[in-house]
């Protein structure tokens, strides 16, 4: 499975193939969500300013690849996989797709436009390990407050812009969830996600739903988030 962000991508096609599409929704001629026939030839531009942050693209069989760990994926900031750059040929594991591809490709739906956040989401919450030590005006403050991604996000975390917070003590590292809301010491909430570190020594006021983290993970920055505790 190969990963697309929003910040564009052109991809020509060798060879006849069936490819599926998940997450956001950001290719002109390939909708989100559905699985379809190409030939060589074409061209896939993952150009559109439309919804969500992050697609996914697959192929019958996976593509060939140097593995890790048994694992394909890539992790450049500690040097793990091959970079794809400019060029890149990506080559699949399987020349003929299955005979099964088409009646499973007639099966598969879009996805609904409201799971893939565009410009504004909302989101719910946990009370976090470190709740109590944050003042109740603080607690108020934060969930009452508009927050907005940081264009210096990244797979380790997202960084939240808004009302600064004020931070307790620091606390011993211990371990972080997914989804949880640090607070640094500038007051500013960073929200640890997949590549992020499994300890940490910021207070943590939040932790998001497990149900909201991967439409969380498609707001690019700019998208401005609201919050409530979940009932």
């Amino acid at each position: 499975m190969l990963e697309v962000a929003q910040q564009g991508a052109k991809i020509r096609i060798l060879e006849d193939c069936w490819l599926a599409l998940a997450g956001g929704d950001f290719c002109s001629r390939f909708a989100s969500g559905t699985a379809m026939p190409f030939v060589a030839g074409q061209i896939l531009e993952f150009d559109q300013k439309a919804a969500g942050l992050y697609a996914y693209l697959a192929l019958p069989g996976g593509f060939k690849t140097e593995r890790w760990l048994g694992s394909a994926s890539m992790d450049l900031r500690n040097g793990m996989g091959n970079p794809i750059r400019n060029g890149s040929r990506l080559l699949a594991q399987q020349s003929q797709p299955n005979a099964s591809i088409q009646s499973v490709a007639r099966r598969i739906s879009s996805v609904p436009q409201e799971h893939i956040p565009h410009g504004y989401a909302h989101f719910t919450l946990h009370p976090g390990p470190q709740f109590n030590s944050f003042s109740r005006d603080t607690q108020q403050q934060f969930i009452a407050s508009k927050w907005t991604v940081s264009s210096r996000s990244d797979r380790t975390g997202y960084r939240l812009e808004g009302a600064s917070l004020d931070v307790p003590e620091s606390i011993a590292s211990e371990p972080v969830l997914q989804g949880s809301f640090q607070i640094p010491g500038n007051g500013q909430p960073i929200v640890t996600l997949h590549d992020g570190p499994t300890v940490g020594g910021y207070a943590k006021i939040a932790v998001l739903a497990a149900k909201d983290l991967d439409r969380f993970v498609q707001c690019a920055p700019g998208t401005q988030l609201t919050f409530s505790w979940l009932k």
